[in-house]
């Protein structure tokens, strides 16, 4: 019986987002793995388990909802919905207490049932501003310059 991929990219996102159960990421992906997020950027396996540590370490009770999931071949599209406490630091922003709520899409790519790549794409800019961070300012409107 092959593997239900569909399943595997489900527990990727709940077990080892929403439980921190690392032990997952080795069961389900490939050893060549390659991994692409909007905020810590391209990895390879070691990376992607080291990125999982830092959200992890900063949302330790986040809670994963699988919204959706849609298969194509060898492909998983998951639509998620992760909220949790910040109570680590995340990307040099001491902890808030603030519970944050975050929706994405990842993309699956599987061959022989291990995932070999995955593509995610989430309210990175959205989270930042739940955790109060401060984004490029606009100019004052004295500070504006208008070419002639």
């Amino acid at each position: 019986m092959g593997v239900d991929i569909k399943q595997a990219h489900r527990q990727l996102l709940e077990d080892v987002f929403g439980k921190g159960r690392l032990d997952v990421v080795g069961e389900i992906c490939d050893a060549g793995m390659r991994a692409h997020d909007p905020l810590t950027g391209d990895a390879d396996l070691r990376q992607f388990r080291d990125n999982c540590t830092t959200y992890r370490s900063a949302f330790p009770g986040t809670r994963c909802t699988i919204l959706a999931q849609y298969l194509d071949g060898e492909t998983v599209i998951t639509r998620w919905r992760m909220s949790g406490a910040h109570e680590g630091e995340f990307m040099g922003i001491l902890p808030t207490g603030a519970e944050c709520t975050v929706e994405g899409i990842d993309v699956g790519r599987f061959q022989g049932g291990k995932l070999i790549e995955n593509w995610a794409q989430w309210d990175a800019l959205g989270l930042m501003r739940q955790l109060g961070a401060r984004m490029v300012s606009q100019p004052e409107e004295s500070e504006m310059r208008v070419p002639l």
